[in-house]
């Protein structure tokens, strides 16, 4: 009887452990979505999905270079002297023929003074050995020798003219002058810098590409100039002379651009980092976590007639968020955002428009 009882009893606690196990197993997987979704392979994954934007892409190439005025000059006197008077103050905008200097100009107005009376001199005599030849009265030598001295004095006026002009020194053209050390009372000579002068208006900056670009250069290019002095903003210019020679050296060939530079951002002898624009098309483009790599592969989850298909894509330039795509995806595409991590090609997705769209396009460059 003992054993009967026995056996009962081991019969009813087998029975209270199965079914304890039952309810676990069934307790767990009520708790697992996932275990749920791995057990209908039909309950579709809702997805954000966005269009392919058109968008620009430039091919371009990068460069360092030198910034310089279009005109730029240090000024020296043309003749020795005394400074009487200095008319200009430094880091002024002058216009063209503006007076910088006077110099002491006593000695060169004596000698024009002296150079007008031998002309008047010359002149009296020339008229009276005219009149003389045309009576007959007067040799055609001494008309000649009249004539020449006329001609003589007429030089020695100008020169002392030039000469007097030149103890007052001016801007050859307009631009913004220099620094500088002189002071009135000072001698000077021919050597001696008075200042710089350039010509702000517009920058010339000169850099150098490589020699295989040649045939995709032309002038009007347009060129984004920046510079660490002025970090947030782009310097837009254009390629204004080409280099006739490539350096052997280098094998690169020089390129000149011209920037307009009115608030005078820009000073002569500025490092500048110049990106040289060499062509420009539309294409289509996606974010770029919108593709994932696979060997050789780049491939997009795009929704299709609520599958999740994965189409396999040729890639072009990138710059931040954006991918050019070439090839392999047209314009009407959904592709796929969201829930990347669980969604595989086959599965059924409920695809719904994102509230985000792409970044906005920009342009991408090759280190030259």
């Amino acid at each position: 009887m003992r054993v009967l009882n026995a056996l009962a009893g081991l019969v009813v606690l087998a029975a209270a452990a199965a079914g304890g196990l039952y309810l676990t197993d069934r307790i767990l997987a009520a708790s697992d979505p996932q275990a749920e979704d791995r057990g209908n392979n039909s309950a579709a994954i809702r997805v954000e999905t966005i269009s392919p934007q058109i968008a620009t892409f430039q091919d371009s190439v990068r460069a360092v270079g030198t910034a310089r005025a279009r005109h730029a000059i240090e000024i020296t006197p043309e003749a020795d002297g005394r400074i009487d008077e200095i008319t200009f103050q430094p880091g002024a905008q002058l216009a063209a023929d503006a007076v910088l200097i006077r110099l002491d100009d006593r000695a060169a107005q004596a000698d024009l003074k002296a150079a007008e009376a031998t002309l008047a001199e010359a002149e009296a005599a020339f008229q009276r050995q005219e009149q003389l030849n045309r009576s007959g009265s007067s040799s055609d030598a001494a008309f000649q020798t009249a004539r020449a001295a006329l001609l003589r004095a007429e030089a020695e006026r100008d020169r002392a003219q030039i000469a007097l002009e030149d103890r007052t020194i001016r801007a050859p053209f307009p631009g913004v002058v220099g620094l500088t050390d002189l002071v009135e009372g000072q001698m000077i000579d021919t050597g001696t810098v008075i200042a710089t002068l350039d010509d702000l208006e517009v920058i010339e900056v000169d850099f150098s590409v490589p020699e295989t670009l040649l045939p995709q250069l032309r002038v009007g290019q347009r060129v984004a100039l920046t510079s660490s002095a002025w970090p947030d903003r782009v310097f837009d210019g254009r390629i204004s002379r080409i280099d006739t020679r490539v350096d052997a050296a280098t094998r690169s060939i020089a390129l000149r651009a011209e920037v307009p530079n009115d608030d005078r951002a820009i000073a002569g002898g500025m490092f500048m980092q110049a990106e040289l624009v060499l062509a420009e098309r539309q294409s289509v483009s996606v974010p770029e976590r919108a593709i994932t790599v696979s060997g050789d592969r780049n491939l997009v989850l795009v929704a299709q007639d609520g599958v999740a298909r994965q189409v396999q894509v040729r890639m072009g330039r990138q710059h931040g968020d954006l991918i050019e795509i070439l090839d392999g995806l047209s314009t009407d595409a959904r592709i796929i955002m969201t829930n990347l991590h669980r969604v595989q090609p086959g599965m059924t997705v409920d695809p719904v428009p994102s509230a985000r769209s792409a970044a906005a396009p920009s342009a991408d460059g090759i280190e030259g």
